[in-house]
């Protein structure tokens, strides 16, 4: 049986914020997300804090890429702030909650004349983040602008299908392999076949042209992006093709920018090692590498179990002396909400002789 005690860890949080969050017209997924970025800042006495869309789906238990679409539209209503950080962004709540932006105003501002932004935008495709599919990451930006909206849904007519499937007057001509292109000249096609083969998400290429055009990227810049490319793949934030997104999305995004994490932090290796030490010959040793990003996530999520000093070691060493495992279990289920709360109330305590 679980007793949660307050001397255990606890928020302090004032009314009036909550009681702003309670009646905000908050979505399910948002109201989540919000409370995850209250227990990681102001559960530890921060107004901020650095954390990844991975973090804060598996502390919240939402999807990676609704945490992304949530945080994305709470930066948009002003409820939140976020910058790049080192791990992911860096997050904290806006606590006037008078100078949040109401559903109404946000749409009344994106489709303004004055706002620079597209006339009679579909705010579904920022409410709910448009198809599941879209596997769109987090960008420094506060939300969308004309330059990185999903365009997947409104191109249907410039289908990169075969040349021969397509013989309207006007088609584009034909590029390579019989696919259209988007009147790249010769220099820029070729830098972009050597971008295109190497991303790992072949979705939407004539989108992917037209924004490989507006950036205009030399050389360089293209081995930057290969490179870029070959990070997040090593890292393992794109082992699942749910999360890789579409190439037009990446380049709008610049995400060949983005700070990735390929190796474990200090923190995390003093987690690895204080279970090496107490428990790595019972359930097996934990290898620094190769980097795992899901792994990174889950032990960034384990330090937030208890904010009591010493936790760390502490723990592992208890385990070894009071309590017993399940078969073929190791690191990851110990430090797993589910293991941590199978262990820590008695579940698999360790019987008296």
């Amino acid at each position: 049986m679980s007793t949660p005690q307050l001397e255990n860890g606890h928020v302090r949080i004032a009314n009036e914020l909550l009681e702003a969050i309670l009646r905000g017209g908050f979505s399910q997924h948002e109201q989540s997300v919000i409370f995850t970025v209250i227990r990681k800042t102001y559960g530890f006495n921060k107004k901020e804090d650095d954390m990844s869309a991975a973090q804060i789906g598996g502390l919240c238990g939402v999807a990676r890429q609704h945490v992304t679409t949530a945080l994305n539209m709470l930066a948009a209503r002003n409820v939140i702030n976020k910058r790049p950080g080192q791990f992911g962004m860096i997050i904290g709540v806006q606590k006037d909650h008078r100078k949040w932006i109401s559903k109404a105003q946000l749409k009344a501002t994106t489709t303004s004349p004055e706002s620079g932004l597209v006339q009679n935008l579909d705010m579904s495709e920022i409410w709910t983040g448009g198809s599941p599919e879209s596997g769109q990451v987090d960008s420094p930006e506060s939300g969308h602008t004309k330059d990185n909206l999903p365009k997947d849904n409104h191109q249907k007519t410039n289908s990169c299908a075969p040349q021969a499937d397509r013989d309207q007057v006007g088609a584009p001509p034909a590029g390579r392999k019989g696919r259209a292109t988007t009147g790249l000249n010769a220099d820029l096609a070729e830098r972009f076949e050597r971008f295109y083969a190497t991303y790992p998400r072949k979705r939407s290429r004539g989108a992917a042209e037209r924004a490989f055009g507006k950036i205009n990227p030399d050389d360089a810049t293209v081995d930057l992006m290969l490179a870029a490319v070959a990070r997040l793949q090593q890292s393992g934030e794109w082992v699942d093709p749910q999360f890789i997104p579409h190439p037009a999305t990446w380049l709008n995004a610049a995400g060949w920018l983005d700070q990735v994490q390929t190796a474990y932090t200090v923190e995390e290796v003093k987690v690895i090692e204080a279970f090496n030490v107490a428990l790595g010959e019972q359930l097996g040793v934990v290898a620094l590498a190769p980097y795992a990003a899901d792994r990174a996530a889950a032990i960034r999520d384990f330090r937030t179990f208890s904010d009591k000093p010493g936790f760390v070691e502490r723990f592992f060493p208890w385990l070894s002396k009071n309590a017993t495992f399940p078969p073929n279990v190791g690191f990851d289920w110990v430090i797993s909400r589910k293991g941590y709360a199978n262990l820590t109330s008695g579940q698999h305590s360790r019987k008296a002789a």
